[in-house]
């Protein structure tokens, strides 16, 4: 079975262990050879801060992403992307302006693993995380997006905009939720019998109250699709 690589962020793997949902990775890798791969900062962010910190708060949810390494459902990859992650974060930070000074948007987590994506060639990204996703797949609705947050006008640095979608390219994202959608279709929720519709539902609803950025009518839509 050939090899398919998705790389994941903190914010998509948070949301699926703590919905109990982490089995869903393994389904796609038994059936579909899917690989899902991390950089150490997504390591990091999800498994080792949360495991030393002193609230637990993330801790169980950390120590089953820990399971899923140790399983190779999912796999660390150690790559030098240091130049083309500081590419990035120049770039992506200073794309939108608020009172004349920029606005961060960008984290290292996100950022290094879109320089890996780069690097790997790997164009499937599991990303929750919301300004990321945006600012990849729509960066210029971003800027209404900041006014109506900050109440304020936001301007946007074409140029960096130019280089902050140069060094990205294109990527396919992809939600928890949507990975949940499809695995239904996949047949993932078989095993709820009678109550497969009302499971998926259930775990839809669920990865938005653990982190997914989806809207209410986004859950509709796919109750829609689901009919």
């Amino acid at each position: 079975m050939k090899k398919r690589y998705v790389l994941c962020d903190s914010s998509s793997l948070i949301s699926l262990s703590d919905s109990c949902l982490d089995s869903l990775l393994y389904f796609f890798r038994d059936n579909f050879g899917v690989k899902f791969i991390i950089p150490k900062s997504v390591e990091y962010e999800s498994v080792t801060r949360p495991l030393t910190m002193r609230t637990k708060v993330y801790c169980f949810s950390a120590i089953r992403i820990q399971d899923m390494i140790n399983d190779g459902v999912i796999e660390v990859i150690e790559a030098d992307t240091e130049a083309e992650t500081r590419k990035l974060m120049e770039a992506g930070n200073g794309i939108f302006y608020a009172h004349g000074k920029p606005l961060r948007i960008l984290h290292i987590g996100e950022t290094e693993m879109i320089a890996l994506a780069r690097k790997l060639e790997v164009n499937s990204l599991l990303m929750d995380e919301r300004t990321t996703r945006v600012l990849l797949e729509n960066p210029v609705s971003l800027a209404k997006h900041f006014q109506d947050e900050f109440h304020t006008n936001v301007m946007v640095n074409r140029q960096k905009l130019s280089e902050f979608s140069e060094h990205a390219g294109r990527m396919d994202i992809i939600r928890t939720t949507e990975l949940v959608y499809i695995g239904a279709q996949q047949g993932f929720f078989h095993p709820f019998g009678k109550l497969e519709a009302q499971a998926t539902e259930a775990a839809l609803y669920k990865l938005k109250y653990s982190g997914c950025a989806v809207s209410f009518n986004e859950l509709k839509e796919y109750e829609g699709l689901m009919q």
